[in-house]
């Protein structure tokens, strides 16, 4: 089995049988693509799409919410934040005890 990732170099590219110079000349391929492959007919995996598309997913994720947070401090310090006390602690209580019940 051979694998192929073109972000690897120095240490972890010899690791893997190639010469950091052979390493470099890989890297005209696409950027994130991490292929393990076999000789003609045998088995190949790619894993860089999903990592691709969990990394986007992650990063989306965290645009979000800093996004949602520069909101709710811009609403708390014009005064406009209120949160509902009875409802905080009910939720609250309600997750203890769910984690409590599932063992968590």
């Amino acid at each position: 089995m051979k694998v192929d990732d073109p972000n690897l170099s120095g240490a972890a590219a010899a690791q893997t049988g190639r010469t950091p110079e052979a390493h470099d000349a890989n890297r005209a391929g696409s950027p994130a693509a991490a292929r393990i492959s076999e000789p003609a007919g045998g088995d190949h995996a790619e894993i860089s799409g999903l990592a691709g598309r969990i990394f986007q997913a992650v990063a989306t994720q965290a645009a979000a919410r800093a996004q949602h947070l520069a909101k709710l401090t811009q609403n708390y310090r014009a005064g406009n934040y209120h949160v509902d006390a009875r409802s905080v602690s009910q939720a609250i209580t309600k997750d203890a005890v769910e984690r409590k019940t599932d063992g968590s």
